[in-house]
């Protein structure tokens, strides 16, 4: 059966009161979001943080009666505001559904007239009648996101599809009014600029929704029900059914076969097999018996259970997962920055070369006002900021979604992209190349003692310590064979050994290294048993290798990283564990300062820095040194704390996996940067030269930003052995 040792419930604390935390809606893409993020800084809200594709807003704030004006203010700008626990009722994307319908259906006609000689829908009464309703839907959907975002400092891209469509229609009415020629009537332009950008903005909505389904499909893992199981006066259990919200730590609860179970627990009745497989990326299902914890969200594949609840709410470990992932995303890599800082400027350099085309092509090229007021348009239309600030957080979300339903739990995006360029892995050694459960591996008698005598001492001993080595000694010589021994005055030194008096009146400690030094005796063994400081009996224990520990040392090495060992345990047993898993580098017997000055001479040779996997508490400080600090999701709580990445399902089998998700992320942010550099700096001028129509600069556009998208959702397919 399985043990019960294999998952640490351990949280990240709930955020502090400073910190707030809303869902923002009516957002149309990324520059809202940064002039949202200009806004806020503006106000007085600290480090804010604007997630486009999830609406979710981050900011802390020294005083908190400040919090309801930051909010108010919020408003004002347009947007609707949500706590972040409340679900935003999906009322935008029907908006937008319903404005594109309607959009599309009006410029269907005047579409087909370009394609027909003549007949009704030529007549420019007609063509701006069908226009009007479609440029009234344009100038309130993209006019007010451009006010709100010049209120706030930074111009968005909807400033720019505004100040087109005003342009076009407000010359195509006064040709009309006073009767001038056609060339300047630019209804069908106009209403199909408002209809593929409202596609566009469809498109982009809910391919942005499915990178964050990973989220989505994490939280939808609780069930909404418990079974609740109610002693009643008779002593008898009855089941009753209770929202999971009502339940409260300390309930017993029932799950059966094929059930969710509904919170952290630890099993008090019955056993089963689990399937963890959406925390913990492991696929085959795990034996769990009484004793053993269970996590809320998993699924029992046989069995039936009862549990004591130990974690509710916010504080299982799925809601930590889901905190986790959350928090993740609102940390911008620093490749992110550049998009950010080219779309702040973007625009009002756009605006500034469409006059200049505008007012060049009329009075240095000698184009009518017509063709000059087109390619301004054009120009207009075809930039798209919104493609630069798309490139890196659709591939950070893709890529933390899947990270995450393999069992890798990344803290931010900037952290994605150190570990892609990490070129050094370094590791501790016990409990994390070796399965941290000692055995032992022989015993010897000395000095007239027995082996059996030798064994009794050392269980009297060592069952009043609650250390690894007492407690692997108590497991392997507790049987009835060997007879029991009373011991008194037993007390242990913490680090050193554990010393009693026998009926005999001896003394007997029991002891490492440190105890051999003091008296003086030389040995290999780990432990010496002592009777009045005199050798009785040593053994020798043995720390197993993880099954998976080889062929992920195998991995690293195929990747083209270096590997070291980095441990405080005897050169013996570091040499022994290092030399049968290839690992090429091996430092032993190295006290938590000595590994992190191990850590800093390796990172000062490595030049795209060091990865350190470990899970002591000895292990928190190189964690927190290294490039990328990572930890298993058994280890201490300082451990997990001072770790980037966690590897869930108490395995390393995953890191390989980590670092080529990594990698694959991070080409993918380069290749969406660079298509969309390429994609304005072409298009551009082309508009510009009069080689593209308004009409197809909207199209041009719109797929743009789908291309980024597109790219960023192969990350969830792409292979990663």
């Amino acid at each position: 059966m399985g043990t019960s040792h294999n998952h640490s419930h351990t949280h990240h604390p709930r955020r502090p009161p400073n910190e707030v935390s809303l869902t923002v809606s009516g957002m149309h893409c990324t520059n809202c979001a940064l002039s949202l993020e200009r806004h806020l800084a503006k106000v007085g809200a600290e480090a804010p943080a604007v997630d486009f594709a999830t609406g979710r807003t981050t900011f802390k704030v020294t005083d908190t009666s400040r919090i309801q004006d930051i909010v108010e203010s919020i408003s004002r700008l347009g947007y609707k505001v949500a706590a972040d626990s409340a679900p935003t009722a999906d009322t935008g994307h029907h908006a937008l559904l319903a404005k594109t319908a309607v959009s599309a259906v009006l410029t269907l006609p005047l579409l087909a007239a370009m394609f027909t000689g003549s007949g009704l829908f030529h007549s420019p009464l007609v063509q701006g009648a069908l226009a009007t309703p479609v440029f009234l839907i344009g100038l309130q959907h993209f006019g007010l996101s451009g006010l709100r975002s010049l209120r706030s400092g930074v111009a968005n891209m909807d400033v720019l599809i505004a100040s087109g469509i005003l342009a076009g229609y407000a010359s195509s009415v006064a040709t009309l009014a006073l009767g001038l020629g056609h060339e300047t009537i630019f209804f069908e332009a106009v209403a199909s600029i408002v209809t593929f950008v409202l596609i566009g903005n469809l498109l982009e909505e809910r391919a942005v929704r499915k990178t964050t389904s990973a989220i989505e499909s994490l939280s939808t893992l609780q069930p909404p029900r418990a079974n609740r199981i109610i002693t009643l006066a008779s002593g008898a259990e009855t089941l009753e059914t209770v929202a999971v919200g009502a339940v409260a730590v300390g309930d017993l609860l029932q799950a059966n076969t094929g059930d969710r179970v509904p919170t952290d627990g630890v099993i008090v009745r019955g056993a089963g097999s689990l399937d963890e497989s959406m925390l913990t990326g492991e696929s085959l299902p795990l034996d769990r018996a009484s004793g053993d914890r269970v996590i809320g969200g998993s699924i029992l594949t046989a069995g039936a259970i009862t549990l004591r609840a130990t974690a509710v709410g916010d504080d299982t470990v799925l809601a930590s997962i889901v905190q986790l992932v959350r928090d993740a995303q609102q940390r911008k890599p620093a490749i992110q920055r550049v998009g950010d800082a080219v779309s702040a400027v973007f625009v009002p350099a756009v605006l500034a070369v469409a006059i200049l085309v505008l007012g060049a092509g009329m009075f240095i090229f000698g184009l009518s006002a017509g063709e000059a007021l087109v390619r301004a348009l054009a120009v207009v239309v075809v930039a798209c900021p919104c493609a630069m600030g798309l490139a890196t957080p659709t591939a950070i979300m893709v890529a933390l979604g899947r990270a995450a339903t393999n069992g890798i739990l990344v803290r931010g995006g900037d952290t994605l992209e150190r570990l892609a360029k990490v070129s050094h892995v370094s590791f501790d050694k016990t409990g994390t190349l070796t399965t941290g459960a000692l055995r032992v591996e022989g015993v010897r008698a000395y000095n007239g003692c027995t082996e059996a005598e030798a064994k009794a001492l050392l269980v009297a001993l060592q069952r009043h310590s609650s250390h690894p080595i007492a407690q692997a000694v108590v497991k392997a010589f507790q049987d009835p064979s060997v007879k029991a021994v009373s011991l008194s005055l037993v007390r242990e030194t913490k680090g050193i050994g554990i010393e009693g008096r026998g009926e005999d009146g001896a003394v007997y400690t029991c002891g490492g290294r440190v105890v051999a030094a003091r008296n003086a005796i030389s040995t290999e063994d780990d432990l010496i048993l002592l009777k009045d400081g005199a050798l009785i009996a040593s053994l020798s224990l043995r720390d197993d290798a993880r099954p998976e520990a080889a062929s992920v040392i195998r991995r690293l090495s195929e990747m083209g990283l270096g590997t070291s060992l980095v441990s405080g345990d005897t050169k013996e047993k570091c040499f022994a564990v290092g030399n049968a898993l290839g690992i090429a580098r091996i430092e032993a017997e190295r006290l938590p300062d000595e590994k992190l000055a191990v850590l800093r001479a390796l990172q000062s040779s490595s030049p795209g820095g060091v990865a350190y996997v470990g899970d002591g508490i000895n292990d928190a400080p190189s964690l927190a040194e290294a490039s990328v600090g990572i930890s298993l999701s058994s280890g201490s709580d300082v451990a997990m704390h001072s770790a980037q990445v966690l590897l869930a399902g108490n395995s390393i089998a995953h890191l390989p996996e980590a670092i080529q998700l990594s990698r694959i992320t991070v080409s993918t942010i380069k290749q969406n940067l660079l298509w969309a550099f390429l994609y304005n700096i072409t298009c551009i001028p082309l508009a510009a030269f009069g080689l593209l129509s308004p009409l197809q600069g909207a199209l041009l556009m719109t797929f743009s930003d789908v291309v980024i998208v597109g790219n960023s959702l192969r990350i969830k397919v792409r292979p990663l052995k």
